[in-house]
């Protein structure tokens, strides 16, 4: 049957058939079902990446710290709170821990209000309120840290989780 057609016909038929078939995929591949089969078959074999959930340190009573006059990295931001923070008086590592979640302006200023989010009480319970109040008056006393103008531009609205620890250091 299609020998009879004259040749051009059959090359018609045959463009049209072409254009059909690579119509088809491109809008299989605009639909994206050439792409989620391929995430299924590569999902199991390489999980996503996690995110980083924040900035992390500890911060121990350190008599000897010096004060950071400008602040261009993170351990200068640590080093900075840890030379503010004074522990209650007698409290002679008493052992409780505390940790504030908080982020900075691009000024060094404290963005909004810190979160405790983990309290560990001493040996001596009775010194919660002088401990935290330690923790709050150093950031009103230290801060705004001096950051640089490019490390605050880099850190701005990052979260940073400081955990004070009044312990013995190991």
């Amino acid at each position: 049957m299609l020998c009879d057609l004259p040749s051009g016909a059959r090359r018609t038929i045959a463009a049209f058939l072409l254009a059909t078939v690579f119509a088809s995929a491109a809008a299989a591949q605009e639909d994206g079902l050439y792409h989620k089969r391929y995430e299924d078959w590569y999902e199991p074999f390489e999980p996503l990446p996690s995110l980083p959930e924040g900035i992390q340190g500890v911060v121990r009573p350190n008599s000897k710290a010096g004060r950071v006059l400008h602040i261009n990295t993170l351990r200068e931001v640590f080093q900075a709170l840890q030379a503010c923070w004074h522990p209650p008086g007698g409290s002679g590592y008493s052992g409780q821990e505390i940790t504030l979640r908080l982020s900075f302006k691009r000024n060094g200023e404290v963005l909004g209000k810190p979160r405790i989010t983990y309290y560990k009480p001493g040996t001596q319970g009775e010194q919660r309120e002088s401990f935290t109040r330690s923790v709050r008056e150093a950031f009103e006393r230290c801060t705004p840290f001096p950051f640089t103008e490019s490390f605050g531009a880099a850190i701005a609205g990052r979260i940073f989780s400081f955990r004070f620890v009044d312990a013995q250091p190991m």
